[in-house]
């Protein structure tokens, strides 16, 4: 469960004016988050980290035009050995009737850090099929990385409460020095409603790559061991209006 959204190029900013003059329905979405370790793309980049989202959706013909604010705050006396990050994105999504798609451009910056901002490509592609098997890849044009990434896994309703389980898979191609990598998780966990726009949920992830990429011992700001697999859990709380 990830607060962040997922190729500009689906909508040309020539035409962006028409086609909000053309919208439809307009929707406002917020995420909030805290995690004890956060897991992207089989690498840790926080430990006991906050995340916020929020963002607009706008119906316009027969997708959906998204722009989307994230910010993650490392936090707790570890925070030091971990990155700020502020993305902006811009995005459209649309459904057919055997899949669903989503393509964005995302600007990620590095407040108060001194990490290069960069701007990443991310398109995703979920099937309407058994397990909802998706397939995201990404291409961060400033420093060249690129990867895929494969997700299925089934849903259940109990009660109130939707359980969800999720395995995934994939790897990362370097751009530089930093080197190559493949990995694969195992996701659950559940969520509930609130209210008629507001939902509360909550996860447990074990993630593990073929290099040393999650944060063993942290001393003196610094990350001093690495380790090829971590654990994590969360609780995050999603309004939608």
């Amino acid at each position: 469960m990830t607060l962040t959204r997922t190729l500009l190029s689906a909508i040309s900013l020539t035409a962006f004016p028409q086609l909000i003059a053309e919208a439809g329905e307009k929707r406002l979405f917020m995420d909030v988050a805290a995690v004890s370790a956060l897991h992207d793309r089989g690498e840790q980049i926080g430990r006991e980290v906050l995340e916020f989202g929020a963002g607009v959706e706008i119906d316009v013909q027969d997708v959906t035009v998204y722009g989307a604010f994230y910010r993650l705050l490392p936090v707790g006396s570890e925070q030091a050995a971990f990155e700020d990050e502020a993305d902006f994105s811009v995005g459209v999504a649309w459904h057919r009737e055997a899949y669903s798609a989503d393509a964005s451009a995302n600007w990620l910056t590095y407040p108060g850090e001194e990490a290069d901002a960069s701007l990443e490509l991310v398109g995703a592609v979920t099937f309407h099929a058994p397990f909802s098997p998706t397939l995201i890849g990404f291409y961060d044009t400033d420093v060249k990385d690129w990867g895929l990434e494969f997700t299925a896994g089934p849903e259940w309703e109990v009660g109130n409460w939707g359980i969800y389980a999720l395995g995934r898979a994939g790897f990362v191609q370097a751009g530089d020095d930093s080197g190559d990598r493949s990995y694969a998780g195992f996701e659950i966990g559940a969520i509930r409603p609130v209210s008629e726009f507001v939902e509360f949920g909550f996860f447990a992830r074990a993630d593990m790559a073929d290099d040393e990429s999650f944060a063993h011992r942290i001393s003196g700001g610094e990350i001093t061991s690495f380790r090829n697999s971590g654990m994590a859990v969360g609780v995050s709380l999603s309004v939608r209006h």
